[in-house]
């Protein structure tokens, strides 16, 4: 989510289970001082601070109850009490990956950390990728790519312009003088670097490549599988279904390349979630279903997918409301700008110029008031949550934003 002139918000969703705290839990925000650079801390789903705003930058928690955050230039990790587990030092930090491995940036190199802070792999790489299920990621030394174990040994000594994680199949998609092949965990060429662009394997076991202009999908052993055909095309998704352009028009093939959807639409998204696709017919957008059929009709200036509560946000007359997957307006078109739910529930919303979250139901959960230059973050009754036991003093000095309500009620 981008950085607005009044809040940096975190694109994490809210959780409605009161009781816990732990990191998926919390939801992290960004209040914004003239006087000060911003600082960021924790809330719940009751918008009860969790972790006082303290530090530059701060991110998700993520499963190991661990989230990155920056303080004085440099970053560090927290657990979901604010206490710092593992100290601020290194330049960049990420996120800790399935493997309970984060990677890690200390003087232009980069290495992985475990969730003790312990270095397992030294930053010694120019670049580095993700560890896969076969216990090797792509590092860049020297200019080229090669492959490491998750002891830090180069398995695969650098040779390629590029490298990408392996799939499921055990290959892996790489360049060599700009054409693109596969190798496997060996490091052998399986499918000769030969194509204009590829993509890595699918789960059905199939790769999008590009060769002469034109799309067309390989198995792994190297044989096109549907031919050349199409203008543009793209990876299959989880329905076993891949959109495709002919004569500039979208549709949808199966893995046989059979075509389930003829090419009709003018544009059109992947399906997610509910079996739904975004597509536009003569300039307005609405969702079909996986047999092609309209299911929404064509009315909206603007949509998004549909999220795991059932809704999808929409824009009429310009404005941006709810809807869900029948097509009903459960949340009128009223704001500015409008973000998708995420998990639990709760989406990010911009109307009349200010910035808050609502739930399902339309409701604002808390927003954002901007006072003598200094965000406050509140309640809808107007209570404030940030800062917390302060009232806006009537008259707004300079340095003194605000006044301590014990000491106002004496």
């Amino acid at each position: 989510m981008k950085k607005s002139l009044f809040l940096l918000l975190a694109t994490a969703s809210l959780s409605f289970n009161a009781d816990a705290i732990n990191g998926e839990d919390l939801h992290y925000f960004c209040l914004k001082n003239v006087k000060l650079e911003d600082k960021c801390g924790y809330m719940d789903n009751q918008a009860n601070i969790i972790i006082e705003p303290q530090f530059d930058r701060a991110y998700s928690f993520t499963e190991n109850g661990l989230a990155q955050v920056k303080q004085n230039g440099k970053w560090g990790y927290i657990n979901s009490n604010g206490k710092v587990v593992i100290p601020t030092q290194f330049d960049i930090a990420w996120s800790f990956d399935n493997n309970n491995l984060a990677k890690i940036e200390q003087n232009d190199k980069y290495g992985y950390i475990n969730s003790n802070g312990k270095v397992i792999i030294p930053p010694r790489f120019d670049d580095i990728g993700n560890f896969t299920n076969n216990g090797l990621a792509p590092v860049r030394q020297d200019g080229k790519w090669g492959y490491i174990n998750s002891n830090g040994k180069m398995v695969i000594q650098p040779q390629f312009d590029d490298a990408n994680n392996f799939a499921d199949n055990g290959l892996a998609k790489i360049e060599q003088d700009s054409k693109y092949g596969y190798i496997n965990s060996n490091g052998k060429i399986i499918i000769p670097t030969q194509f204009d662009y590829a993509n890595n394997f699918t789960d059905n076991g199939l790769a999008l490549v590009r060769k002469n202009g034109e799309y067309s999908y390989i198995n792994s052993n190297g044989k096109v599988v549907i031919p050349p055909q199409f203008d543009y095309a793209d990876n299959f998704t989880d329905n076993g279904l891949a959109l495709v352009r002919q004569n500039g028009k979208y549709g949808y093939i199966n893995s046989n390349g059979k075509m389930v959807i003829p090419p009709q639409f003018d544009d059109i998204e992947n399906f997610i979630n509910n079996d739904l696709a975004p597509v536009r017919q003569d300039g307005k957008w609405g969702y079909i279903n996986s047999n092609g059929k309209m299911v929404i009709q064509p009315q909206f200036d603007d949509i998004g997918n549909f999220t795991n509560n059932g809704l999808a946000r929409v824009k009429q007359n310009g404005k941006w409301g709810y809807i869900n997957s029948n097509g009903k307006m459960v949340i009128q078109p009223q704001f500015d700008n409008a973000y998708i739910f995420g998990d639990n529930g709760v989406a990010y919303v911009k109307q009349n110029g200010k910035y808050g979250y609502i739930n399902g139901q339309g409701n604002y959960v808390a927003k954002v008031k901007t006072i003598c230059d200094v965000e406050i973050l509140v309640k809808p009754s107007g209570e404030a949550i940030y800062p917390k036991n302060y009232v806006v003093a009537d008259i707004c000095a300079e340095a003194n934003y605000y006044r301590d309500k014990k000491a106002s009620a004496k």
